[in-house]
């Protein structure tokens, strides 16, 4: 995201800008919460202890610096009317402001790549799926966001050997530059949203497949071993393992020789396994903070597509407000997860009440 409509005062009335810093701030105050509580709950809870939910974790940490600095900063910036911090803190913020908002991004797409390979790979991705693995992927992220973003944002003026950024306004020197500007929309946003919605059509796909297949395998009144090629997605917890067929037939093999193996009985029907509603659950997640950062993060960059063509047709109190929805969306992740995930849900409640004896138990 990129800061528009900074004047040399406010723009706004006393009472205006009282009513913008309550619903700013109140959102800022639910954002830090919010992504604090996502984190203890993943720290204390041992049920949430997944590989899942440390790429979770990692969104949760962006999502908590972009509550407690980079929402505030705009807020100020918006009210006051112009830059009043100096160009150091103006370059810091907006240094930090793009490196979360860029690792943000890289996490998204490191959970739909990670569920896509458990949902397509179920017996050789999750070997490989360890939370070694899972920290070298969140840290390659963090990383690659600060050396994209960065060392450009901090040190352009002097490569260029001027700042030309007026005083008291804000703004990315080297995206200046509609055409820039839109370059940038594309690789940060565009892309990774068309990325991001084919891996969770396919793994929408497979896993819609899968339940055909346990079901189409599991006869009315009773139950049957599901076929080979009916496997589950072991992704679900973070923690199981699939055996391979192999290792089913030697299971079998030494039930057979080790003792007799009693007919099967007649049973209700039962519900499914646990992993299918943990794998039901992991879909739904992934889809919520999709669909989430979709809808926060699509008008700001329709803005720029459109101001690349006619810089003059956006309003001012229309870019501060596209701008805000990207923050938004930090606010938002945390109530995804509750909504999804009972679990969480739970952990939340417990913390929120000091019911801290609870937490944990089933």
């Amino acid at each position: 995201c990129e800061t528009h409509g900074v004047g040399t005062g406010s723009p706004y009335k006393a009472l205006e800008m009282f009513f913008i810093a309550m619903v700013t701030g109140s959102l800022s105050f639910v954002t830090v919460t919010g992504n604090i509580l996502v984190m203890l709950s993943i720290k204390v809870n041992r049920h949430l202890q997944t590989v899942n939910n440390y790429f979770l974790f990692s969104l949760a940490c962006a999502d908590l610096i972009i509550g407690v600095f980079s929402m505030n900063l705009y807020t100020v910036y918006i009210i006051v009317g112009y830059w009043p911090l100096g160009p150091v803190v103006c370059d810091l913020w907006l240094a930090l402001d793009y490196v979360v908002s860029n690792a943000s991004v890289m996490n998204l797409l490191i959970i739909s790549f990670d569920r896509y390979f458990c949902v397509t790979k179920p017996l050789t991705y999750p070997t490989r799926r360890t939370t070694k693995m899972a920290g070298l992927m969140i840290a390659a992220a963090w990383i690659l966001s600060f050396i994209l973003w960065a060392p450009a944002i901090l040190f352009w003026q002097f490569i260029v050997g001027q700042r030309t950024v007026p005083p008291g306004e804000c703004y990315i020197q080297f995206l200046s530059n509609p055409a820039v500007t839109f370059g940038t929309a594309i690789a940060a946003f565009y892309l990774p949203v068309i990325i991001m919605t084919v891996l969770y059509i396919h793994i929408s796909l497979a896993s819609r497949s899968r339940r055909r297949c346990t079901h189409d395998h599991t006869p009315q009144g009773g139950t049957a071993p599901r076929p080979r090629w009916c496997f589950p997605f072991p992704c679900g917890g973070g923690k199981q393992t699939t055996p391979t067929p192999q290792q089913q037939e030697g299971s079998t093999l030494q039930t057979a020789v080790g003792r007799p193996t009693p007919p099967p009985k007649k049973t209700p029907n039962l519900p499914p396994p646990a992993h299918c509603s943990v794998d039901a659950c992991v879909t739904k997640t992934i889809f919520a903070i999709l669909l989430a950062f979709i809808i926060t993060w699509t008008p700001y960059n329709v803005m720029v597509l459109i101001s690349t063509f006619c810089q003059s047709c956006v309003p001012d109190t229309v870019w501060a407000i596209g701008y805000w929805l990207c923050y938004v969306n930090s606010t938002i992740n945390p109530a995804c997860y509750a909504l999804c995930n009972a679990t969480f849900k739970k952990t939340f409640k417990n913390l929120l009440l000091c019911q801290y004896k609870n937490i944990g138990t089933r």
